[in-house]
């Protein structure tokens, strides 16, 4: 027992909220699959960990948008999420989070709507605009832009007065020639 719980220590103190097998051994050093799913199991009996799909686990407190990214590899979190928490649109969409990913797929979790949307490869695995947060990656408010701009044309932002305009010029180039059109016309407005 003291094991176990010396090696939960382990895994709340490494600061993630959301965990694969794949994290517990690189937390923990356990290499054998089996024991990981025994350890996540008496885990979930003892109130630790939820289990939330084949594989992912999370704390009883977890942070949605490490679980978003988590769920489906080779994505960030973007479009309408980041543009809503920078105040470049005032709609929010509490239940959903929005991420860019190489399909469009959406997946419901704990009352959470996942909307994963489809980005052409060589735009989403650009890193230009992209934070890495530790535990998840997110477009920074320019990135996000661009990217719904990508998916939506003539989308409509209710506030664009905090944007780096250099910044959203050069991330628009990874974009195909309309988005470049759209963000020139932003800017000469702007």
């Amino acid at each position: 027992m003291r094991g176990y719980m010396k090696n939960i220590d382990k895994i709340i103190g490494s600061g993630k909220t959301v965990f694969t097998y794949n994290d517990i051994k690189n937390i923990v050093g356990i290499e054998n699959k089996e024991t990981i799913k025994s350890f996540f199991s008496r885990g979930v009996k003892n109130g630790i960990f939820d289990y939330i799909t084949k594989g992912i686990y999370t704390l009883k407190k977890y942070n949605k948008l490490e679980l978003s990214t988590k769920l489906k590899k080779n994505s960030y979190i973007s479009f309408e999420t980041v543009l809503k928490k920078e105040g470049i649109i005032f709609q929010d969409y509490q239940d959903t989070i929005f991420l860019a990913s190489d399909n469009t797929i959406t997946k419901q979790f704990l009352g959470v709507n996942f909307r994963y949307l489809n980005l052409k490869k060589d735009i989403l695995l650009n890193p230009i605009g992209i934070i890495n947060k530790g535990n998840y990656m997110i477009a920074s408010k320019e990135r996000a832009i661009c990217d719904r701009l990508y998916l939506s044309a003539n989308y409509y932002f209710d506030n664009l007065e905090d944007i780096d305009k250099d910044k959203l010029e050069k991330i628009s180039l990874i974009y195909n020639k309309r988005v470049i059109l759209e963000i020139k016309k932003i800017l000469n407005n702007a």
